[in-house]
């Protein structure tokens, strides 16, 4: 069956709404204030480009991988929500976690994933291939990674913008609201799982 073109556009926008660059660019401005200014463009661009493997990955052969691990998608979101959860708790708390914050580390976790390609991400990429084909998941994800780079790397002239206390008011802030998001993401995967009405 041919490609129509109102899939494809339904699958980016589809796409769009769940990967959220709009929404997820303050905590990547928190994130990436801790490394020097002509760093922060390169872990952007590190960050969707990981995300970007992450989500053609799970495209391809993501349900195969689940199925073979027995994992399902309430326990992968669990999963990926605690983690955040852990991240952005030590974050809030300034407890270092075994990465380096000058390194670029932190574009592959947690701004990668499950920032950019988080649970739901990846499954609306699997969802896209079942219900509109491969081609276009495949269009709809590199459609939203060219979307996503001039919004994320707005995010970085932001943090130049406000300057070391603006940046570190943010970034608190943006810390305490990634709690929230991660419960979240575990809620979600509860509800999922059935363990919640």
């Amino acid at each position: 069956m041919p490609v129509q073109l109102q899939d494809i556009a339904t699958s980016i926008v589809l796409l769009f709404i769940v990967l959220d660059p709009i929404g997820v660019s303050p905590y990547v401005a928190s994130i990436v204030s801790r490394s020097p200014e002509e760093r922060r463009l390169s872990i952007i661009r590190l960050a969707i480009a990981s995300a970007g493997v992450i989500l053609l990955a799970f495209t391809l052969v993501g349900r195969f991988i689940l199925g073979l691990l027995g994992v399902d998608r309430g326990e992968f979101m669990i999963a990926a929500g605690a983690l955040l959860l852990i991240y952005a708790t030590a974050d809030l708390f300034e407890v270092k976690i075994g990465y380096s914050e000058s390194s670029e580390e932190v574009a592959i976790f947690p701004l990668a994933t499950p920032l950019l390609a988080g649970p739901g991400a990846i499954a609306t990429s699997m969802y896209i291939v079942e219900t509109y084909g491969l081609v276009a998941a495949l269009v709809a994800i590199l459609a939203n990674l060219a979307l996503s780079y001039p919004i994320l790397a707005g995010s970085s002239k932001l943090v130049a913008v406000l300057g070391r206390h603006g940046s570190l008011l943010i970034g608190k802030f943006t810390a305490f609201l990634m709690v929230g998001f991660a419960v979240s993401i575990i809620f979600e995967g509860l509800e999922y799982r059935g363990f919640l009405p």
